[in-house]
């Protein structure tokens, strides 16, 4: 489908969940009447969903269609939010009964399953998203009316910021949604970049090993996967450095460390920069 068709739909919301520290699924697969979306504000879980896997993590977006088998495993504890909800009346063919809220007895399932072409998305906007999620995060146990217009408004602007992240191409950020590239030589880009990631080089090092100029990797790069190897590597980097934030006691300066930057003041920029808030908040705000 095309973007110009996402961007232009409207969300209902029907439920919303956030869980704090969930360290497993209670069932590994299960499925849903609605459509489902799982946003992460921290902790990693791994997802399939019909033929496509892979890796959700702090600052992402799964969505998953009705009535679709979404498998799912927790990797290291999340904090995430379930909504549920769905498209207007008119493309789900629901009775217009003058109710704002969506009966979900009878939606058309057929054009629900084709309408994406991944089922994962990585906004561009992360310090927007996470200001969003901080607002559902308040809002979760409110059931007023005025907390759920609130709640409905803000799934719509995430919606619109996974619209930009598809347009993007941003959703691709792990190994397992790039492998099946046409260019082996970006394969082979690719496959280093994740072997590499974690500790200092320059990006001389990878081109001359391809025999390639630096800015001809970085364009056969972007073409292949819409995303700079620069910009791969600072997500995988990112991600990194949330986790162990979590899950350790580790200072800035050993995390930046093990993540491949220089110092603890390096990666408290490009943290900030990426996720819309600094590593000693993120901390405090997530863990348990």
């Amino acid at each position: 489908m095309s973007m110009s068709n996402l961007w232009e739909k409207k969300l209902h919301l029907l439920s919303h969940t956030y869980w704090e520290r969930k360290d497993q699924f209670k069932m590994f697969s299960d499925s849903y009447p609605m459509w489902v979306a799982f946003a992460v504000e921290s902790g990693e879980f791994r997802y399939r969903i019909g033929s496509e896997s892979g890796l959700a993590g702090p600052g992402e977006l799964v969505f998953c269609p009705p009535e679709q088998p979404f498998e799912r495993e927790a990797l290291a504890p999340l904090s995430l939010h379930f909504l549920g909800f769905a498209f207007d009346n008119e493309e789900l063919n629901l009775p217009n009964c003058g109710d704002t809220r969506p009966n979900l007895m009878d939606p058309s399932r057929k054009e629900a399953s084709q309408l994406l072409d991944t089922w994962k998305a990585h906004p561009v906007d992360g310090k927007r998203l996470a200001s969003n999620l901080a607002y559902l995060r308040k809002l979760h146990l409110s059931v007023d009316e005025r907390s759920f217009e609130r709640k409905q408004w803000v799934l719509n602007d995430i919606w619109l910021l996974a619209c930009d992240g598809w347009d993007a191409g941003t959703h691709h950020d792990l190994l397992d949604d790039y492998i099946h590239s046409d260019d082996e030589q970006m394969n082979k880009a690719m496959q280093w970049l994740h072997e590499n990631a974690y500790t200092p080089f320059s990006m001389r090092t990878l081109s001359d090993l391809l025999d390639f100029s630096p800015s001809q990797l970085t364009r056969r790069f972007q073409k292949e996967f819409h995303m700079s190897p620069s910009e791969l590597v600072r997500s995988l980097r990112i991600r990194r450095a949330a986790g162990l934030l979590l899950d350790t006691e580790l200072t800035l300066d050993q995390i930046a460390e093990q993540c491949g930057y220089d110092n603890g003041f390096y990666l408290s920029r490009i943290f900030t920069r990426s996720m819309g808030i600094n590593p000693s908040q993120y901390r405090k705000q997530n863990r348990v």
